[in-house]
């Protein structure tokens, strides 16, 4: 029982940060946070959610697999969360080079770091939409 809560609320945590991740650059840009600052700052604090959610992904994992849940939730789930894990991994190494101050192709790079975000949520929201016991009782429910 204590993984499964574990499990549930770290995942949910996930779903909270990953969203504050996305949203936090485009505010920036918009100027939703006020005064823009020079370039390393302003990500610093878009790094440090992404290192939190790595932290979360990880306990989320190691309850989830060491416990009972891994053997009633849905295997296509678990294999997309396994993709978006790899993902993940990946989106941080571009992070990291992406705050090199004299990184050449930043725009590319930029552009490959959004369509990780796009691939990663696509597979998060489908594994949350096959293995979260939590949604599948609010369904059931209505």
């Amino acid at each position: 029982m204590f993984d499964y809560a574990i499990t549930s609320v770290s995942g949910w945590l996930m779903l909270v940060v990953l969203s504050a991740i996305i949203v936090y650059p485009f505010a920036l840009r918009a100027g939703l946070l006020g005064a823009v600052q020079p370039f390393l700052p302003r990500m610093r604090l878009h790094a440090w959610l992404g290192y939190s959610l790595a932290i979360i992904m990880l306990i989320h994992i190691w309850f989830s697999m060491s416990g009972e849940t891994a053997l009633v939730v849905n295997a296509l789930g678990l294999y997309l969360a396994s993709v978006a894990m790899l993902l993940v991994g990946a989106q941080l190494w571009l992070g990291r080079r992406l705050r090199w101050p004299t990184l050449a192709r930043r725009k590319q790079m930029r552009r490959w770091h959004f369509w990780l975000m796009v691939g990663i949520v696509v597979f998060i929201l489908a594994h949350v939409a096959l293995d979260s016991m939590q949604l599948h009782a609010l369904l059931l429910a209505i």
